[in-house]
Formats: structure tokens, C-alpha cells, sequence
């Protein structure tokens, strides 16, 4: 469709909706730089709370690890004292351990069927 001359009778319409065009991608290339601003804020922003986070995981890391390693040599010295104390029963009363390993061997074969 052309568009129509200045003594055209809708010519102020057309530059009324030329205007409006004009305002309509001022306005849209001003949200999409605000837009931008943000997105680019918001990355910065994520980007230092990650920073944060990683050194403060490298903090406590060192911490965990003792922890983790204390745990672990408790759970290695109950189980060298149960094994001493399993031995020292099966060396002075063999008949009763030997019905006991019996008995929990029984126990658990029936749990392990169903």
C-alpha cells in the first residue's frame, strides 16, 4: 500500500502512526539496553556470590576432612576392639561363639529369602 501524500486527508494520520513507530522502537531499543544492564548486573552479581561460595566451601572443606578422618578412625578402632573381644570369646567359650555364628547365620539366611 503507498502511502499517502501530504494533501492526502489521512496524511496526519500516516505521520501519527509514523511517530508512534518512532516512539515504539525508541522505547523497545531503551527496554532492551535496561534489559541488557540488568542481565549483565545480575551476571556480575552471580559471579561474585560463586566466589564467595567457593572460598567459603574451601573453608569448611578442611574442616569436614578432619572430621570425616576422626569418624573413620573411631570406626576402625570399634571395629579392632569388637574383633578382639569376638576372638577372646570364640579362645575361652568356642562352643557358645561357634552357636552364636550359627544362630546369626541362620537369622540372616531367612532374612536374605523373602
Amino acid at each position: 500500500m503507498s502511502e499517502p501524500t501530504p494533501s492526502h486527508p489521512l496524511a496526519p494520520v500516516a505521520e501519527s502512526l509514523q511517530t508512534a513507530r518512532e516512539s515504539v522502537r525508541r522505547t523497545a531499543g531503551q527496554w532492551r539496553d535496561a534489559a541488557s544492564q540488568k542481565a549483565s548486573d545480575l551476571k556480575a552479581s552471580a559471579a561474585q556470590r560463586a566466589a564467595e561460595l567457593r572460598e567459603g566451601l574451601h573453608e569448611h572443606s578442611d574442616e569436614l576432612r578432619d572430621f570425616a578422618g576422626d569418624a573413620l578412625k573411631q570406626a576402625v578402632d570399634q571395629y579392632e576392639q569388637f574383633m578382639q573381644e569376638a576372638e577372646s570369646l570364640a579362645r575361652e567359650k568356642p562352643r557358645k561363639a561357634l552357636y552364636t555364628a550359627f544362630g546369626v547365620g541362620l537369622v540372616i539366611g531367612l532374612l536374605l529369602r523373602r
